[in-house]
């Protein structure tokens, strides 16, 4: 009888059969309820070990073997995420044949150090390359075994003067940074591991760049003059390097990130392409996204890019030259949009992104783009974060924002985020601002958002951005509340109140406010029982 097949791959104490107990690490990952979680996972070492025993072992061929090893480390609640489930193949001279990504690592090596290379053959094997690296198992596998150093190298090789002014080598300059930008796309750790010790507290040392971060940044700089094209590559490979990764993003603003990023805009304002990746780089450097950590420095990157870099000011230069160009494209001013929205954190900062005027581009720009789903939630998305200062809320209302807002979101009636950004920033607007109340009745903004609420009756933040506008437009305005329950708002917010546990609070106030039948209960009066339910001495 062969060897008992029970225990075969044990992670703890199990008795195991196999030879050499495999190696398991954790990996962290935020769910959806926002909880994080750890899932054991395994190297690739270790799975191909487990392979060669079951057919060295049991006898089983090569489809076989692969098949078992994932289904038991499968059962034990190890992710195969970063795996490679395939047999080692052998050549005939009995050494493990590599993988073909990394014999295209290889070739390109070579390609790199040889002057007289076609371009030919070196776009081919990038194209390789690229293609490989689709799978995440082969991302790691590929950086594991060097290849993060090779592609930026070859970048380097491939922007440096030389090469940007010789023509015959303009694709190949593009597919490389192609394929590097695939090899750190979901894998930013390849440029740079968690420096636990500088983000364990509010007050650790920042982190430190890599010698890859610093190689990154170089191809930045290097490329500001080269194509536009391969400038926004080099930009979406550090913003792939900072994705959901605390230390790196907080290296890559040691490292000059911030102001690369605004020098990049500046540059090139007429550039979608540039303006596009410079932007969102630079609102990647202000999120706190990693579940690896318990504190992230997205707010204090914010500051420094409105204060020390002057972010604001230069962004709406951007925004003016963008503007002034010939034939303006509208996907360069909403990128602008967002990142001018994402750094509305403060009051202050609300009020001087206005009176930099920043309306004097948003207002017109949902006029005349209403139709475009894209810049008409970036728009409803600015006015919405610039309404958090009073004043900016008046003078939104006074210059027509609220009649543009209620026709962007009619036009786009069908987009979920146009009209749950255009009830938000409706809501923000009305809040303690009786004339904006008025305004928005005299345009028919009611009926827009009873209308929006029947339509996407399943999206929790738009009912609950709806429900608080409804509320609003009342609260300080009596004579409007049978204009809005002729709309028929009572059965849309009743809706809401049912299906959403969500907007439960903010439809029941809605409700109230519009005189409307409703159930309030006192959750807890301070008498008898504790606020966690426990029975406490008179």
């Amino acid at each position: 009888a062969g060897p008992s097949r029970e225990h075969l791959i044990p992670l703890s104490s199990t008795p195991h059969k196999h030879s050499t107990p495999p190696h398991v690490t954790k990996r962290t990952v935020s769910t959806m309820s926002g909880r994080v979680q750890v899932i054991p996972q395994i190297s690739q070492e270790t799975f191909d070990q487990v392979i060669k025993e079951n057919i060295d072992d049991f006898d089983m061929t090569p489809e076989e073997a692969v098949a078992d090893a994932a289904e038991q480390f499968i059962s034990q609640g190890v992710d195969l995420g970063n795996i490679l489930q395939r047999a080692p193949t052998e050549g005939a001279d009995g050494v493990t044949e590599a993988h073909p990504a990394l014999t295209a690592i290889e070739a390109y090596m070579a390609f790199i150090s040889d002057p007289k290379a076609a371009a030919g053959p070196i776009v081919a094997v990038l194209e390789s390359i690229k293609a490989h690296c689709k799978e995440t198992p082969v991302k790691l596998l590929v950086g594991n075994n060097g290849g993060l150093a090779v592609l930026l190298a070859g970048c380097e090789r491939f922007s440096s003067p030389e090469a940007l002014a010789d023509p015959a080598l303009a694709a190949v300059t593009v597919a490389a940074f192609e394929a590097l930008c695939g090899l750190l796309f979901e894998q930013p750790d390849l440029a740079g591991p968690v420096q636990a010790d500088c983000i364990a507290t509010t007050e650790g040392e920042t982190a430190r760049p890599t010698p890859e971060i610093m190689r990154l940044c170089g191809l930045v700089k290097a490329t500001t003059a080269a194509a536009d094209r391969v400038h926004a590559h080099a930009l979406k490979a550090c913003r792939y390097s900072v994705f959901m990764h605390e230390s790196n993003r907080q290296a890559f603003v040691v490292d000059g990130l911030i102001e690369m990023c605004l020098a990049s805009a500046e540059t090139h304002p007429g550039s979608a392409q540039v303006v596009l990746q410079a932007t969102q780089t630079l609102r990647s450097l202000t999120k706190d996204d990693d579940p690896r950590v318990p504190f992230g420095r997205g707010n204090e990157h914010t500051k420094q890019i409105c204060t020390e870099y002057r972010g604001l000011e230069r962004l709406l230069k951007v925004l003016q030259a963008c503007h002034a160009g010939a034939d303006p494209e509208p996907s360069t001013a909403a990128e602008l949009f967002k990142t001018l929205s994402q750094l509305a954190l403060r009051d202050e900062y609300c009020k001087k992104i206005v009176d930099l005027g920043c309306l004097d581009y948003v207002l017109p720009a949902l006029e005349a783009f209403a139709a475009n789903e894209t810049v008409a939630h970036a728009g409803c998305t600015l006015l919405r974060a610039v309404a958090g200062n009073d004043e900016v809320k008046r003078l939104i209302g006074a210059r027509g924002g609220i009649a543009l807002i209620v026709d962007t979101m009619q036009q786009q009636l069908r987009s979920e985020k146009v009209a749950e950004q255009g009830a938000a920033a409706l809501a923000a607007l009305l809040l303690k601002t009786p004339a904006n109340a008025t305004a928005l009745a005299a345009v028919g903004g009611p009926h827009v958002l009873v209308t929006v609420m029947h339509m996407h009756a399943g999206a929790p933040k738009l009912q609950r951005q709806a429900c608080m506008a409804l509320r609003n437009c009342v609260v300080r305005n009596r004579e409007l509340v049978d204009d809005v329950l002729g709309q028929g708002a009572e059965a849309v917010l009743n809706i809401a109140l049912t299906n959403h546990k969500d907007c439960v609070d903010e439809a029941k106030s809605a409700l109230r406010d519009l005189g409307c039948k409703v159930e309030l209960r006192e959750r807890w009066t301070g008498k008898k029982n504790g606020i966690d339910g426990s029975v406490r001495a008179d």
